[in-house]
């Protein structure tokens, strides 16, 4: 899914759930400057910058209680090296593919690695929440214009480990073009 599309889904959440009360930032805020990799200002995750974002580094046990528990558990889960092993140019997000629906009221969001140099311009998870508790959330690597959603989770989902090698011809990812 490419960051416009990604804008979009953004902003007609927002429009649902009735939260916005500034504007998204533009396209041309949302990409680095250059192709390489950039430094990571962990406070604002450009996917969901209004959403109530994780402190980081995360010095909480991980769980889905905070923004800063999903930090913790999300980078528990995947290690640098496997998301690494999964953002190939064949497994980027296929745009005809959904990624999560942000639609509760309270949206968490966070990034992960960002006392690394991880070799993305942003590791980043927004959550949807229910009685103060993550319900669901996604977990997205971007590099450039590569965007790669590497799981949608939940607490049932995290009982089994992340799938590092799906197989890149499934329909969600771009496969070889």
């Amino acid at each position: 899914m490419t960051r416009s599309t990604l804008l979009v889904l953004f902003i007609v959440a927002i429009v649902v759930v009735g939260s916005c009360q500034s504007s998204p930032p533009s396209r041309t805020e949302l990409e680095p400057p250059a192709h390489r990799p950039q430094p990571t200002d962990c406070a604002n995750p450009t996917l969901f910058p209004d959403a109530i974002s994780a402190k980081y580094p995360p010095n909480a046990k991980p769980g889905f209680n905070s923004p800063e528990e999903v930090t913790a558990l999300l980078e528990k889960r995947w290690p640098l090296e496997d998301i690494r092993k999964f953002a190939i140019p064949e497994r980027r997000h296929n745009d005809g593919w959904q990624n999560l629906v942000a639609d509760t009221p309270e949206i968490w969001a966070g990034r992960l690695y960002c006392d690394k140099t991880a070799g993305f311009d942003s590791i980043e998870w927004y959550a949807t929440t229910e009685n103060g508790r993550v319900k669901e959330y996604s977990l997205d690597a971007i590099r450039g214009k590569d965007f790669w959603l590497l799981e949608i989770g939940s607490q049932a989902s995290v009982q089994k480990p992340p799938d590092i090698e799906p197989n890149f011809r499934a329909p969600h990812f771009v496969g070889h073009k």
